[in-house]
């Protein structure tokens, strides 16, 4: 098993390089062309597959190694998403300017500088309109409340508090308790069309990432009632989980028959990251347990999906089991995190103009976004050469 991290620093440079060689500065800001879902080029501000999550990335680079070309081209990046006048969502971490609104707390914290504007207005707008109609962890409402928690820790401003609990509470009335425990569906008024009407586990639109933002909510405020409740659901997830490459994973949604994935987006990977935010929030080592039996399969599948990504690949799975590290100080998952971050640097590919690019989880097209693309790999290296000194700004 790999244990030199001299190799991940060079990729971390090797990002950077791309990021930086691929810039397009333009008058309302920098931006990039990133591949959309239908593996199309485009320009958009989301975290998932756009422009909002490279500064995550960017501005970690700066602390790291004091790049100052890196800051600008951070700040760049909010100021081109803040003034995008396409089409896009104004609330929601990975899809809507609520990521980049969190990119921009992010780099204010980073630099130990005030709150930007922008922050302060993208929380008005949370606060302003009416709550859901998705209650998520990717782009709902638990996301928004998620984002209103982490504002209100850096600003002590007990109105995004308040609003936080706002959020918790639609999201408590969405809530169903029957023979499978206590859940609720993505969007349960089918207010926006499309969307299937199952219950989702997985972090991203599931339930667990329901109970993530739950649970945090809890750590910070003590009130017992979103103790409860987050409690509920973990139940339902514990009732749902299954043995799996040698620990366990869950299915996408109740009901399924096979565990087709294991990454942040369904299965073991992300749902494996809410469990230790329940065992941070409530000290139950039962939680925690839950969470080591969740790396265990995540390590089992590996590099299953065949790419790097944060949303679907090596990254994916790494983040947990560098977070397990974390919280135990078990450097067996700390070399197994090392394994994954090695894993991922086959996937760098050289242009015939010699220049490194890095693809997204399609061979071939190549992305600087976060959640699909090079910024959130550089990330997760950034965090395995820090030795845990650099959070997930996500989670």
């Amino acid at each position: 098993m790999p244990t030199d991290t001299q190799p991940l620093e060079e990729a971390i440079h090797s990002i950077y390089q791309f990021i930086e060689r691929t810039a397009e500065r333009t008058e309302s800001g920098i931006t990039w062309e990133t591949i959309d879902y239908a593996n199309k080029p485009h320009h958009n501000i989301s975290v998932f597959n756009g422009v909002g999550g490279i500064p995550f990335f960017l501005n970690e680079y700066y602390r790291q190694y004091g790049n100052e070309t890196a800051l600008e081209l951070s700040q760049g990046a909010i100021d081109w998403c803040a003034n995008f006048e396409g089409k896009h969502h104004k609330r929601g971490l990975h899809f809507g300017q609520t990521g980049i609104a969190l990119a921009a707390l992010h780099r204010a914290i980073t630099l130990d500088e005030g709150i930007p504007d922008l922050c302060h207005a993208n929380a008005d707008v949370i606060l302003n309109e009416p709550e859901g109609p998705i209650t998520d962890l990717i782009g709902g409402e638990a996301s928004n409340g998620m984002y209103l928690l982490k504002l209100w820790k850096h600003t002590g401003n007990k109105n995004y508090l308040h609003g936080a609990e706002r959020c918790a509470r639609w999201l408590e009335k969405q809530m169903v308790h029957d023979e499978h425990g206590t859940h609720c569906t993505i969007d349960p008024q089918n207010r926006m069309g499309g969307f299937p009407d199952k219950i989702y586990l997985g972090a991203a639109h599931g339930i667990s990432g329901v109970a993530h933002f739950l649970a945090c909510l809890n750590e910070q405020t003590q009130n017992d009632n979103w103790a409860k409740l987050a409690r509920e659901i973990y139940g339902t997830l514990d009732a749902q989980a299954r043995p799996a490459r040698g620990g366990l994973n869950w299915p996408m949604f109740i009901g399924q028959e096979e565990m087709v994935r294991c990454q942040w987006s369904h299965g073991a990977a992300g749902i494996g990251l809410t469990y230790l935010a329940a065992h941070r929030a409530f000290g139950d080592s039962a939680y925690l347990e839950t969470a080591v039996q969740a790396a265990e399969a995540t390590y089992g599948y590996g590099d299953y999906r065949k790419n790097y990504t944060q949303s679907t690949g090596l990254a994916s799975g790494g983040e947990l089991l560098f977070e397990v590290y974390r919280v135990t100080g078990d450097l067996k998952w700390k070399e197994r995190a090392v394994d994954f971050a090695h894993r991922c640097l086959v996937y760098k590919e050289t242009t015939i103009d010699g220049y490194d690019a890095w693809p997204t989880d399609e061979k071939g097209l190549y992305s600087v976004d976060f959640d699909y693309g090079a910024s959130g790999l550089g990330h997760f290296l950034l965090r395995v050469r820090s030795d845990g000194k650099i959070s997930m700004p996500l989670m």
